[in-house]
């Protein structure tokens, strides 16, 4: 959920992908690649991603060097946790011609775009030649037209995070098999007033995909373009649903106002660190905020519940994301680019202990343990209901959005504004927004 676009950057790749498409196109065609480097050359990868060195990259680095003598690594990064600025500037690298290597995606909506640019090489003959099946090392699957253009890396499952103090105030349990509309009331439960200022029980975001929400969490065309990549998926009853929900969380005044959120700019992780909301939908990635940071402790203890669903008989379904190792196309060091690749997705993210990896053959509970180990306050994540809802919730199908994802997000938000920002009603919400997409979808067909 950490990787979704705003509304505000929703034409950042468009615009970026036309500088560099004409340099890139056609560069991972069969000719391009490299002769294998001689084992005993030292080998130097540049590594774009948007995280800071000191981050776990440092250590990370030379784990990997003492492993791999004759690979270095010349991490390249803005330093500023900004995914979207970061892809920004890989575009822009692209065109310049430079060097690249491995590049970290944020995501199968950052990801699509670019392939149809030939920016990534299919990694389908690595993996044949190294004797592994895809489908038996990682949970995300990331297939796209029938092939692998990258290997995940930390998983993100979707779940819920609880104030447990807020929780008991209000007499509830943990959940452990709920639907929206019990979400709705258990925000309501929790909201308080106290000297004129208000706690709410839930804080939604601004990201496209807490307006989708129920949509999310169904087992199939899950995006806001069905699978079939012909359809507009705004009348599918989940996305209804979807769209109910915030308006009745606004009628409610259970959720911090989405005028307010927008105009103050108010960003998640204070909010519900800060004890202004009790419960926030997010991304296991929350782990190490949850459990305190040096920065940022924590004064309460974190319960954790499974994705909402529409209904009580649907499953329980935890929706997936995952940063996406690639190699650029033309990389001049493909086989060593990928020696690395496989080792971050699979040693690396199982020894790190921040973030829980795609890789099936890491323990679960080890790593969990790990990570809740390495926060500053490892007592105040409950262990037991993360469990619970790591192993017993299903994963989807991961969507594939189409090569113009951007274009869609910004019809679907500016309509979206639209209804929670100027009262326009939910009917002719939906049928602008399917409209306007099947319109776009018609155009690119």
């Amino acid at each position: 959920m950490k990787h979704f676009w705003t509304k505000s950057m929703a034409g950042l790749l468009a615009s970026t992908l036309l500088l560099s498409a004409c340099s890139i196109s056609g560069g991972n065609k069969a000719n391009d690649k490299q002769e294998g480097t001689n084992k005993d050359e030292v080998v130097t990868l540049k590594f774009n991603t948007w995280n800071s060195l000191d981050a776990g990259f440092d250590v990370m680095i030379k784990e990997f060097e003492s492993t791999h003598p004759n690979i270095k690594i010349d991490f390249v990064s803005p330093g500023d946790n900004n995914s979207l600025e970061a892809m920004k500037r890989v575009d822009l690298a692209a065109a310049s011609n430079e060097d690249m290597d491995v590049i970290m995606v944020p995501g199968t909506n950052q990801l699509v775009p670019r392939i149809a640019l030939d920016m990534f090489e299919p990694l389908d003959d690595y993996l044949a030649k190294e004797g592994v099946a895809y489908e038996d090392e990682y949970k995300v699957d990331l297939k796209v037209n029938n092939k692998y253009y990258g290997l995940p890396g930390t998983m993100t499952t979707n779940l819920v995070i609880i104030n447990e103090d807020h929780l008991k105030e209000a007499g509830l349990e943990v959940p452990k098999d709920w639907t929206w509309d019990e979400y709705l009331e258990y925000a309501k439960a929790m909201t308080k007033t106290e000297n004129g200022k208000t706690r709410y029980g839930n804080y939604f975001h601004t990201w496209a995909n807490y307006a989708s929400l129920a949509l999310n969490g169904q087992m199939e065309n899950t995006g806001l373009v069905m699978d079939d990549h012909k359809t507009a998926n705004i009348l599918n009853p989940a996305m209804k649903k979807s769209l109910e929900l915030r308006l009745q969380s606004e009628k409610d005044k259970s959720s911090t106002p989405y005028a307010e959120v927008i105009s103050q700019k108010l960003n998640y992780r204070p909010q519900y660190l800060n004890q202004d909301a009790s419960m926030l939908i997010t991304g296991s990635y929350i782990l190490v905020d949850v459990g305190g940071t040096e920065t940022v402790p924590a004064n309460f203890k974190t319960v954790f519940a499974p994705y909402p669903k529409m209904n009580k008989e649907d499953p329980m379904v935890g929706p997936l994301s995952a940063d996406i190792l690639t190699i650029y196309g033309r990389s001049k060091h493909k086989e060593e680019a990928y020696t690395f690749v496989r080792w971050f997705t699979t040693e690396w993210l199982t020894m790190q202990g921040q973030y829980l990896p795609s890789w099936k053959g890491a323990d679960l509970e080890k790593v969990v343990d790990k990570i809740i180990s390495n926060t500053q306050t490892p007592e105040h994540v409950d262990k037991e209901s993360l469990l619970y809802v790591l192993n017993n919730s299903i994963t989807p199908k991961i969507n594939v959005p189409v090569s113009y994802q951007p274009e869609v997000e910004k019809i679907f938000i500016e309509e979206f504004d639209r209804m929670m920002l100027a009262n326009q009603d939910l009917v002719t919400t939906m049928k602008n927004m399917n409209e306007k997409i099947q319109k776009l979808i018609d155009d690119r067909q």
